[in-house]
């Protein structure tokens, strides 16, 4: 649910994992878009290409918050709720990983999610400013 709703695709992902994850291991660059966990083929082109997209999206969120604490939209106040969210996310992994109830766990937390950041979306606080 967390990769639908963000500005990542699946391969995009797949390949940032993979480039973050070996990036202090012993392969060789060349070898790095063997290790993606869908095994899908891929040419180092297409990996490399995919790894730009894939930065290049990180970047643009982390300019758009910038730009939104800029406009005085987003304040420090604003992140506090996303980093306890961040927090309840993994929380709730790691107590699932430990029951090996992980499927409960995830249907109870979509709907959360997604009404903790549709709230947050509506926030008055964006239309005044608007």
């Amino acid at each position: 649910m967390l990769l639908a709703q963000s500005q990542l695709t699946v391969s995009q992902l797949e390949t940032l994992l993979t480039d973050s994850l070996t990036s202090s291991a012993v392969v060789k660059k060349s070898q790095k878009r063997m290790c993606r966990p869908s095994k899908t083929r891929i040419s180092r082109g297409a990996y490399n290409r995919t790894l730009i997209q894939a930065q290049n999206n990180v970047i643009r969120s982390i300019f758009t918050i910038l730009l939104l604490a800029y406009l005085e939209l987003f304040d420090n106040a604003s992140l506090q709720p996303f980093l306890e969210l961040s927090d309840m996310i993994n929380s709730y992994v790691e107590d699932a990983k430990l029951s090996g109830n992980e499927k409960s766990i995830v249907d109870y937390l979509k709907p959360k999610l997604l009404d903790f950041t549709s709230a947050l979306a509506k926030r008055e606080s964006f239309k005044d400013i608007l």
